[in-house]
Parts: structure tokens; C-alpha cells; sequence
């Protein structure tokens, strides 16, 4: 499985927001704030981040080598919007899986409708592709993005701090605990 970000996420934490937790109040360090802002993101939110889950609304694009029996799992949800499936017959050809011929379950996984049959597959690598968009709506997920800020602002202050890296992870998974999801 491959896993593309086909548009990027705003990010959760501003630098105005850093700044405050910080005790910041010069403009010497705003690029180093804003990068160590954009690494903690990446580290923690999205598909590819280790909380498991996606918080920051971003467009992703996965891979599969195939349809897996009886579903497949798209990472890093929640999953907001349309999925588009394509795939590569065996004749070698890219072809849209009819909307009509699975259902999106609230944990990411597509199954087929009843008495539905995957399609026939090129025998290559990659032919499965699934295109969605993940994360959080505010207002009913509002503590649940608040935490993933905390968590973001906590990492940059022990970042900056020099914490060592295996107890500034222990600190942060112990306030992001009830968002992680496991990665099946």
C-alpha cells in the first residue's frame, strides 16, 4: 500500500497560537516555530502519522496491488466526502468502480454491496487506487482537534526545550491517547 497526500493540510497551530504557548514575543525565531509547527503536524496528524487518525482536512490517494477479500482498508480517516475508486483491468485499461457497487463503512473499510464481485485485475503492482478526503469538521469534533493542538504546541515546546525524544513521545501519546487508532 502506498499512500499519497494529494492536498496538503492547513496548519492547526498557528504561529500566533505557538507563540502564546511558547512565551514568545519576538519574531527572531517565527521560521523555526513554523517549521518545528509543520514537522509536529506531519509527525502526528494524517494518514501517515502515528496518532492514526487525521484531524486537518487533507485529500489522499491510496494504492493497493489489489482488491482485498471481502474489503480493503483506506488509512488515516475519518473519511469525509466521496471515495473514488479506480483500477486496472485486465486488459490493461484505468476504469472508475461504479459508486453503486460498494459501501464506505464509518472505520474506512469498502466493501462491495450484496452479491457484488470485484473486478478482474491487471496482474501488475498498483492497481487499485482509492482518492478521498480525511479529517475533522469543527464544531461536533471540536475537543478532538483541541487535543491534536495541544499535542502539536506540547511537541514544539519540547522540542525547543531538548527533551529527549522517547519521553517527549511518552508525554504526548498520553494526551492524544483517546484519538489513536490502531493500524490494522
Amino acid at each position: 500500500m502506498q499512500i499519497v497526500i494529494i492536498s496538503f493540510p492547513d496548519m492547526l497551530v498557528s504561529l500566533e497560537e505557538a507563540k502564546v504557548a511558547l512565551g514568545e514575543s519576538g519574531t527572531d525565531r517565527d521560521d523555526l516555530i513554523e517549521g518545528l509547527i509543520l514537522a509536529a503536524q506531519a509527525e502526528l496528524d494524517g494518514p501517515k502519522g502515528w496518532v492514526g487518525i487525521s484531524v486537518a482536512q487533507q485529500g489522499v490517494e491510496v494504492t493497493f496491488d489489489s482488491f482485498d477479500d471481502p474489503c480493503i482498508r483506506l488509512p488515516g480517516g475519518p473519511i469525509i466526502g466521496d471515495v473514488v475508486i479506480t483500477y486496472i483491468d485486465s486488459a490493461g485499461d484505468a476504469v472508475a468502480l461504479d459508486a453503486a457497487d460498494y459501501i464506505v463503512q464509518p472505520d474506512g473499510s469498502v466493501g462491495l454491496v450484496s452479491g457484488g464481485a470485484w473486478p478482474t485485475l491487471a496482474d501488475q503492482a498498483g492497481t487499485v487506487t482509492a482518492a478521498y478526503t480525511v479529517g475533522m469538521v469543527e464544531g461536533e469534533n471540536a475537543q478532538r482537534i483541541a487535543l491534536m493542538k495541544t499535542a502539536i504546541k506540547l511537541h514544539v515546546r519540547m522540542t525547543l526545550d531538548g527533551v529527549d525524544p522517547a519521553i517527549s513521545r511518552r508525554a504526548i501519546e498520553s494526551l492524544v491517547r483517546s484519538l489513536w487508532v490502531p493500524v490494522m
